[in-house]
């Protein structure tokens, strides 16, 4: 990962941008499901537990301009139980 804020956040926090971003999705209410054969780490990725972004960090993190990991087209056919992207997706993030 090659961003500028999540480096000097993970630097300032004595954390890897891993644990910045899991963190970040984390105080946004939304589930992680991290998957890992590595024994270290796993043990990185729940250490993000017992420490907290700033209101500062949090909204420099948002305003990181985000690209979908998968595309929409994919889940939606004439065939499928989702017809179109509206159907498909409510616009709720």
């Amino acid at each position: 990962m090659n961003c500028e804020v999540l480096h000097q956040i993970a630097t300032s926090k004595g954390k890897t941008i891993a644990q910045v971003c899991l963190r970040w999705v984390y105080e946004q209410g939304v589930s992680v499901i991290m998957k890992s054969f590595n024994h270290e780490r796993m043990e990185q990725n729940l250490r993000i537990f017992d420490w907290s972004l700033s209101p500062e960090e949090l909204q420099k993190i948002s305003r990181i301009p985000q690209i979908r990991g998968c595309h929409p087209l994919g889940f939606f056919s004439d065939k499928g139980p989702y017809k179109s992207l509206e159907e498909f997706w409510d616009g709720e993030i």
